[in-house]
């Protein structure tokens, strides 16, 4: 009687195994996030599935790209050497984050004079050209007052300097690599 109980049971057991290991496909792997979206995109319209409208899939009618006057498929686009040349330049401070796409990057707090000052800078490459009023650097300075670090504020003159100096390396640079 125990064996005939067991039995139906274990088959179903199997039966269950069998159902869930063919519902799990191999993951895939891509190259980028943009592949991604793109394939899971494609799959959703073979199988006649809706996508859904939320504004980080680009269906309800509100892009990032279309508040910027860009298309969703080319996103931000930055120019590339002058993105690299302001790396170079604050690539002697610690960095906090590195956008490449976003044309963005943050330093960390770097101390000078034996401790006593320090300063942080925020780069933005903002478009392809390579005019004043597509690069944004702002320089945040603080002294130290006993034990706390006090705000000096933004820098002006050297932040402009510093745009100055990524500028005109990035020119020389398309300059020599135009020839």
């Amino acid at each position: 009687m125990k064996k005939i109980l067991i039995l139906p049971i274990l088959i179903t057991i199997l039966i269950s195994c069998a159902q869930v290991k063919s519902l799990q496909d191999d993951p895939e792997t891509y190259d980028s996030e943009k592949q991604r979206v793109l394939t899971e995109k494609a799959k959703d319209k073979d199988l006649n599935l809706p996508t859904g409208s939320s504004i980080l899939d680009g269906n309800s009618g509100f892009t990032l790209g279309g508040v910027l006057g860009l298309d969703s498929t080319s996103g931000l686009q930055v120019n590339s050497i002058t993105f690299s040349v302001a790396l170079d330049k604050v690539s002697f401070m610690p960095l906090i984050s590195v956008d490449s796409a976003a044309g963005i990057i943050v330093t960390d707090w770097y101390s000078l004079d034996d401790g006593q000052n320090r300063l942080k800078i925020n780069i933005r490459v903002v478009d392809q050209e390579m005019t004043d009023e597509s690069l944004s650097v702002t320089l945040f300075t603080q002294s130290l007052d006993g034990n706390r670090w006090v705000d000096q504020g933004i820098n002006l003159d050297q932040s402009l300097k510093i745009k100055e100096s990524i500028l005109t390396s990035a020119r020389s640079l398309k300059i020599a690599s135009e020839l």
